[in-house]
């Protein structure tokens, strides 16, 4: 059992972003077994996994994880890894506690935000995308996508506390995905005149309808592109796109990566 020091991870680390702002983005992968005990990290971070998976241990539960999944750990929160799939690569963002005390947010809140797995997958590509080309203003714009966390926490504090009808809605949207549903078919399945979803919407899922159809689409997408077993054509067709380049446009304005580029990474 041990504590890892800032910055560190039990993987080689491939590429490492400091802001001078407190948070630091650092990319990991994994080709050979490492340490697969008790260990904890000095901050608390966030972890996207690009490639491969991992069974991740804690003290209250198990959960295996691929590509895709989203986890949060507190600072000094023990843990292990076990059974990890070579080759596995993650981004993660580190958030030190000056930080968290300045923009006024706790772990709490931020664990609390990555239960909205789909728009914090995106804000941790577009932070990335950021150190890939990073100038004088990445630090800024770093914590600036950051502090959108917060805005989440809100719009997740507003869904719990919604009408019976949203959560029925939500559960809906990602059933029929691929349908392109529009406010009357919706409101008819709910029994709700169109007006009320159209009207409440956006003050309870944080966008408009058709941006967060998008979402989910290009969230399914991920892992599809990360498997390289279908092209791009036959991805953008799966994920109900209607053609290549609208596909194209909407995976860049989520991620802030073309899909071939995140398809590289």
């Amino acid at each position: 059992m041990y504590e890892l020091e800032k910055e560190k991870y039990l993987g080689n680390t491939k590429t490492i972003f400091s802001t001078t702002q407190g948070i630091a983005v650092v990319e990991t992968e994994y080709q050979n077994k490492v340490y697969e005990g008790w260990h904890s990290h000095n901050n608390a971070h966030i972890t996207l996994f690009l490639k491969g998976g991992t069974t991740e241990k804690r003290k209250n539960f198990n959960e295996t994880v691929g590509p895709g999944s989203l986890l949060f750990y507190h600072s000094d929160e023990m843990h292990l890894n076990q059974d990890t799939l070579f080759p596995s690569r993650n981004i993660n963002i580190e958030i030190e506690e000056n930080l968290l005390k300045e923009l006024q947010i706790t772990e709490d809140i931020i664990e609390k935000s990555v239960e909205n797995s789909t728009f914090t997958k995106f804000l941790i590509l577009k932070i990335f995308k950021e150190t890939l080309t990073a100038d004088t203003f990445s630090s800024d714009n770093i914590k600036m996508l950051f502090s959108q966390l917060l805005q989440t926490h809100q719009h997740l504090n507003q869904y719990e506390k919604s009408p019976y009808w949203v959560k029925s809605l939500n559960e809906l949207l990602n059933d029929c995905w691929n349908e392109n549903p529009n406010l009357k078919d919706l409101a008819q399945v709910l029994q709700l005149n169109p007006i009320t979803i159209s009207k409440h919407f956006p003050r309870y899922f944080g966008c408009t309808l058709g941006e967060y159809m998008r979402r989910i689409k290009i969230n399914r997408s991920l892992s599809l592109i990360q498997s390289n077993q279908s092209n791009l054509t036959e991805i953008s067709l799966e994920c109900g796109f209607a053609d290549q380049s609208h596909f194209i446009r909407t995976f860049k304005n989520q991620t802030g990566f073309l899909p071939k580029q995140f398809q590289k990474l």
